[in-house]
């Protein structure tokens, strides 16, 4: 676990990581100027770990402050 979030760290490209609950053990964001990048990061995580890519296609409710 300690190699995959190092890894995951030092991949600029990721702008948000959690670790999360469930089955899968990390939730993370990228930024990538083209989805061709994305081979090359999986690629790479991949030799220490499993992944599964969902692709944002809209956000109908944008990140917002918790109500108080």
């Amino acid at each position: 676990m300690k190699e995959l979030e190092a890894l995951l760290t030092s991949i600029p490209q990721f702008i948000e990581c959690d670790r999360v609950t469930g089955e899968d053990c990390f939730y993370g964001r990228l930024c990538l100027r083209d989805i061709h990048e994305l081979d090359d990061i999986l690629m790479n995580i991949n030799e220490i770990a499993e992944t599964s890519t969902s692709i944002v296609k809209a956000t109908p409710i944008k990140r917002r402050a918790a109500p108080v």
